[in-house]
């Protein structure tokens, strides 16, 4: 966050934005963002995100830990094929947690191991050592004490089906935290979601539209 700032002023002179949009992960350098620097923004728009990490998730993230530190191989200075098996447990752990509940629930076996394959192939190009670095940095993720130093216009929106980020935990809190804020719960079911935010595209662009120069 920070170098994404300083590159900002250093590069192309910019000293304050006009907003920030983060999706997933990227919804946790949103809230970082406008926690640490709240007279820098205007708006923030976040989806499907969270401003701390517990619970279920840091249980997630707790035993995708435990599966890397306990691998011997991870400690070696080769990179073997042990490590992408090590991914593959991990991306295993990730998919069970990643699609809408009811999406799980309609799906059939044969259905379930298509979409596993295709998201645990697209886990092989990840470097574990990156990943590990994210991991601990989530474990530690918390600004839930800061969220009342956010002035930008604030937009959440989110999923009620979601197993990861919780609408119950992780949405209608804010609401008596920040003092700006519209929230927006979708009911979704399909996996498209996860791919396409175009259910949020009407949302997102009448909030923009305030903000038209």
């Amino acid at each position: 966050m920070n170098f994404k700032r300083k590159f900002l002023t250093d590069v192309f002179g910019i000293n304050r934005i006009l907003g920030i949009i983060g999706f997933g992960l990227g919804g946790y350098e949103a809230y970082t963002w406008a926690c640490e620097y709240p007279d820098e923004m205007e708006f923030l728009i976040v989806a499907n995100s969270s401003y701390k990490t517990n619970g279920y998730r840091y249980t997630v993230s707790k035993a995708i830990n435990n599966i890397i530190d306990t691998s011997d191989d991870y400690f070696d200075k080769i990179y073997s094929e042990q490590i992408s098996k090590i991914i593959i447990s991990i991306y295993s752990i990730i998919y069970s947690q990643y699609l809408p509940k009811k999406v799980f629930q309609n799906f059939t076996p044969d259905e379930i191991d298509l979409f596993m394959d295709d998201f645990l192939e697209e886990g092989l190009s990840v470097d574990i050592y990156d990943f590990k670095y994210r991991n601990d940095a989530i474990l530690r993720y918390n600004v839930e004490d800061k969220l009342s130093n956010i002035k930008a216009k604030t937009l959440v929106v989110g999923d009620s089906e979601d197993l990861y980020y919780n609408p119950e935990f992780d949405i209608y809190p804010l609401e008596e935290k920040i003092e700006n804020i519209e929230t927006y719960v979708f009911n979704t079911q399909t996996p498209i979601f996860y791919q396409n935010y175009s259910k949020f595209e009407n949302i997102f662009k009448k909030l923009l539209d305030e903000f038209k120069k």
